[in-house]
């Protein structure tokens, strides 16, 4: 047989060579796609709801990741331990980041609610930095990690690793934005908030406590938060400055996805997973944020609602 009779052969298994670390990638970015819907879905509610950009949400994932810490360091000696024992403190996490978002919201942030866009966006940077220094007093600035004890760290699908608790914090992440949908779709406080959202003026006269209603949803979303940043603290390093990465990341997803679009954060955050996995494979890592905001000024181009955002008429 000729040599050139291989050739057709070989260039398949090259292509295919090619193509699986794409692939491994694509299945990467989903994974870690999932935690930046879980976090921005929560940056979308305040938005919504309260009608600010609240800079210092990312905070709140920051929160979550040392809250998540201390408590397993506190418990083992070291920021180490099983699932299980990890798992258990996510509800402890969410209810003390959910105290500390609505407290923030009662005391600081309901001052500004109907000012100057600007104003707002001062106070929030400023519980921004606050936090951030509080951080620092109490944890240092190094980076810090919770390990979690695996025999097997990893499992292997059609030649696709995936590490087992990058699997875990997938399924969680998606668990927190379900859990929020359902309570704002199936609850009373969810319709509360969703009357708020639409209307405060009308939600006011029908019985609803508004700033209530919205000091319970910068809580709700503040604990979404720092659930995502619980898990987050299982698979990259965490750091007191880490939050603005997550606020920048949850502003494109929302405006990508389209304003007032739970689908529209859904869809936008696996796409924002995805495209920064590819860029930082095929690329660098120092372009991901680079790449995602020129995707996002293109994307506003052509649809600038976003992909799900609705024209509002005048």
């Amino acid at each position: 047989m000729l040599p050139s009779q291989h050739l057709p052969i070989q260039c398949l298994i090259g292509t295919s060579a090619k193509l699986m670390p794409i692939t491994q990638f694509i299945v990467n970015g989903l994974l870690v796609g999932a935690l930046f819907t879980a976090v921005a879905v929560g940056f979308a509610l305040i938005w919504g709801v309260v009608d600010i950009i609240n800079l210092a949400h990312g905070e709140m994932v920051m929160l979550g990741g040392y809250s998540s810490y201390w408590i397993l360091s506190s418990l083992t000696g070291d920021a180490e331990g099983s699932v299980t024992l990890f798992l258990a403190t996510i509800p402890l996490v969410i209810a003390v980041v959910f105290v500390i978002g609505y407290a923030l919201q009662r005391i600081l942030v309901s001052r500004v609610i109907g000012t100057d866009i600007f104003l707002t966006l001062l106070v929030t940077f400023g519980i921004s930095i606050a936090i951030q220094q509080l951080a620092i007093q109490a944890w240092s600035a190094n980076p810090r990690a919770i390990r979690i004890l695996f025999t097997d760290p990893s499992l292997t699908a059609a030649g696709i690793v995936i590490p087992k608790m990058k699997l875990i914090s997938f399924i969680g992440a998606i668990a927190l934005t379900v859990s929020l949908y359902v309570l704002l779709q199936r609850t009373r406080t969810g319709r509360a908030i969703r009357a708020v959202s639409q209307n405060p003026e009308a939600a006011a006269l029908v019985g609803i406590d508004v700033e209530h209603t919205r000091a319970v949803t910068f809580g709700i979303s503040s604990a979404i938060a720092s659930g995502a940043g619980a898990f987050i603290a299982t698979i990259l390093n965490i750091q007191p400055q880490m939050g603005l990465i997550y606020t920048l990341k949850s502003f494109v997803i929302v405006v990508f996805g389209g304003v007032g679009s739970i689908p529209g954060v859904f869809v936008g955050g696996l796409m924002l997973g995805t495209v920064e996995e590819l860029t930082a494979g095929l690329v660098s890592s120092q372009w991901t944020l680079a790449v995602s905001f020129s995707l996002l000024i293109m994307l506003l181009i052509v649809k600038p609602t976003g992909l799900f955002g609705e024209e509002t008429r005048q």
